[in-house]
């Protein structure tokens, strides 16, 4: 029974629950994408390459040359008019390349992309790509889809503009199915031919907890930090 019918005792002892003040502990968990890292161990030389001159390349790759295999890359490259014709992404060294040519005003994309396995529908995914230091002028994409009445919905998408000088690029999804499809794509305004080296790619589970949060006193005991509701008594329910 609670003494004097307070929430907390004056030795700071609670006598109710739900009191307790918790911090948000995010970890990444389990890595959902296969071949990533690094990428010069991925099947890129050797993958299906799917070239495109549709009006919305990245899409066009997804529903004409569909990822029917989970975990491994496929590849699209602009292959013409209205597009510069380029070559789709190969591994140099030990990093994945992704080449880029606006030649007489055509722009070139080119990408990667994979069908993923083993998502939880609702769940939130945190994407992180590494890049060489120096990074060269043009737009990296990350985009995701989901399959949905036999064709592939784009639900988001993240664009970076290169060089970038924040590190890794980094950007989340929410699962709409446990197949999502992400794609990685490089396109560039530069006149002559440039190269865009990526390193690795991961994507894993976002998991949050729930930790209490603790104080010392002056005495160096360490307390369960407790909040007070109005009035510091207990409810009658």
């Amino acid at each position: 029974m609670a003494i004097d019918g307070k929430q907390i005792t004056s030795r700071g002892i609670a006598q109710q629950s739900g009191l307790g003040v918790f911090t948000s502990e995010i970890i990444y968990g389990s890595e959902f994408l296969s071949l990533g890292q690094p990428l010069l161990i991925s099947n890129i030389d050797s993958a299906t390459d799917h070239p495109t001159t549709d009006a919305q390349p990245q899409l066009d790759a997804v529903i004409t040359s569909p990822p029917s295999i989970a975990n491994i890359w496929y590849k699209y490259h602009t292959s013409g008019s209205p597009y510069t014709n380029i070559a789709a992404p190969t591994i140099s060294g030990e990093f994945a390349q992704f080449t880029g040519h606006k030649d007489s005003g055509d722009l070139s994309y080119t990408g990667i992309y994979q069908k993923l396995s083993g998502l939880t529908i609702g769940k939130e995914y945190y994407v992180d790509v590494a890049i060489p230091y120096m990074s060269i002028a043009g737009t990296f994409t990350v985009n995701t889809y989901y399959s949905r009445g036999g064709g592939f919905i784009q639900y988001s998408t993240k664009s970076f503009t290169m060089p970038y000088s924040g590190g890794n690029m980094t950007t989340s999804f929410t699962a709409q199915s446990p197949n999502d499809i992400i794609l990685f794509d490089y396109t560039t305004e530069s006149t002559s031919s440039v190269v865009q080296h990526v390193y690795s790619i991961s994507v894993k589970e976002k998991q949050e907890y729930l930790v209490p949060v603790y104080a010392s006193d002056m005495w160096g005991n360490n307390h369960q930090v407790l909040r007070l509701n109005l009035g510091n008594t207990l409810s009658d329910s």
